[in-house]
C-alpha cells in the first residue's frame, strides 16, 4: 500500500496544517509517513508545498518523484499547474478555483493565466480531476482560513484511504479548542461538496 501526495498552495493558505492532518491520520492506521516541505517566502503569499509519502513499506525518499503523486491537493490553481509534472497520470487532482494573484500579477508585471487554461494543462495529464471553489464555501461559513479544512473534507470524500469519521478524530486533535466546531463544519461542508458514484 502506498499513497504520494502532494499539497500546494501559498502563505497563508494553511497548508501545513492540512499535512500535519493527513500524516497524523496515516501514522493513526500504523502506516509509515515521511514528508518534506518547500516554504518560499510563505507568510508573503509565497508558494508552499508539502510532499506526503506514505507506505506499509519502508520509505527512502521524503520527495515525490514526477509523474508518481497519486493525488495533487492544490489549494491555490497556479500551484496547482506549478507542481503538475509530478502527479501520475492515473492520478488525481482536487483544485481549489479560487486564485491568490501574486504580488507581480497584483502590480501588472506578470500574467496570472486564465482558469480555463489552467485546468487545460492539468487534464492533460489526467482527467481525474475536480475543480471547487473551496474558498468561496470557507467564505459562507464564516471565515476564507478554513478553505484548507474544505479542501481536506473533499480529500476524504475522493480518496478511498481516508475514513471520515476517523479523520474527524484527527481534527478534533489538532485544532484549537475554541475552533473545533467550526473546523468540523467547514470539513463536513467540504465532504458534502463532491458527489461519489
Amino acid at each position: 500500500m502506498k499513497i504520494d501526495l502532494i499539497i500546494c498552495g501559498v502563505g497563508g493558505q494553511g497548508n501545513l496544517l492540512a499535512s500535519v492532518a493527513v500524516a497524523n491520520y496515516a501514522m493513526g492506521k500504523g502506516l509509515n509517513v515521511i514528508g518534506s516541505e518547500t516554504i518560499g517566502a510563505a507568510q508573503r503569499g509565497g508558494s508552499v508545498v508539502s510532499h506526503l509519502r506514505i507506505s506499509d513499506k519502508d520509505i527512502y525518499s521524503a520527495t515525490i518523484p514526477a509523474g508518481s503523486a497519486n493525488i495533487l491537493l492544490g489549494f491555490e490553481p497556479v500551484e496547482a499547474l506549478r507542481h503538475m509534472e509530478r502527479l501520475a497520470p492515473q492520478g488525481n487532482y482536487i483544485v481549489n478555483i479560487e486564485p491568490v494573484p501574486t504580488v507581480n500579477c497584483n502590480m501588472g508585471l506578470d500574467k496570472y493565466p486564465s482558469l480555463e487554461e489552467i485546468i487545460k494543462q492539468l487534464n492533460r495529464v489526467t482527467s481525474n480531476g475536480y475543480q471547487i471553489n473551496a474558498s468561496a464555501k470557507a467564505r459562507e461559513l464564516g471565515n476564507v482560513i478554513m478553505t484548507n479544512i474544505v479542501l481536506l473534507g473533499i480529500l476524504c470524500r475522493v480518496s478511498d484511504f481516508f475514513d471520515k469519521d476517523e479523520f474527524v478524530k484527527v481534527l478534533e486533535e489538532i485544532v484549537p479548542v475554541k475552533a473545533r466546531d467550526i473546523n468540523i463544519k467547514a470539513f463536513e461542508a467540504g465532504y458534502s461538496m463532491v458527489k461519489t458514484e
